[in-house]
């Protein structure tokens, strides 16, 4: 069965017995615990294991602008589209406002700053069902990230 669900990707929380010897994983979204566990400390344990599987998901967009993020989606824009797959092929790295303007999958005749700028307000509120946001780097981009992790952890630049 943990091998089953480590395949499919599935968080584990396994129970070790007393005098058992723990599992050695550096699979981030297993973790163990032994019994008896205080339900707090339980339900610590499976948040963490939440936080981290989050963490590493990363969303997808189908060719009708369905974007996918976890077990909800949205529909985008055809432009908006375009941005995101941007964002999405560096999910949690800065793309460069030089890079949205350069694309030639955006379809917009004139994308400058301030056009870039208005699809990207609008593309944030529409993230905001999914749980997928996009922070401004300033002087240099954008970049796309789970807002749960996100809020959690600043954003620091060199």
């Amino acid at each position: 069965m943990r091998t089953r669900c480590r395949k499919e990707g599935v968080p584990r929380l396994l129970v070790v017995e007393a005098g058992a010897q723990p599992p050695v994983s550096i699979d981030p979204v297993e973790d163990w615990v032994r019994p008896p566990v205080s339900r707090d400390d339980l339900e610590a344990r499976v948040k963490a294991l939440q936080n981290r599987f989050d963490s590493y998901q990363v969303p997808t967009i189908d060719s009708s602008g369905t974007l996918s993020f976890g077990h909800r989606s949205i529909t985008v824009s055809t432009t908006q589209t375009g941005l995101m797959r941007l964002l999405i092929d560096r999910f949690g790295d800065v793309v460069h406002r030089t890079e949205f303007m350069q694309c030639s999958a955006l379809r917009t005749p004139a994308l400058n700053r301030n056009s870039l700028d208005l699809h990207i307000m609008r593309l944030r509120r529409r993230l905001l069902p999914i749980d997928l946001s996009i922070r401004t780097v300033w002087g240099r981009g954008y970049m796309l990230e789970n807002s749960v992790s996100a809020e959690a952890v600043p954003l620091t630049t060199a």
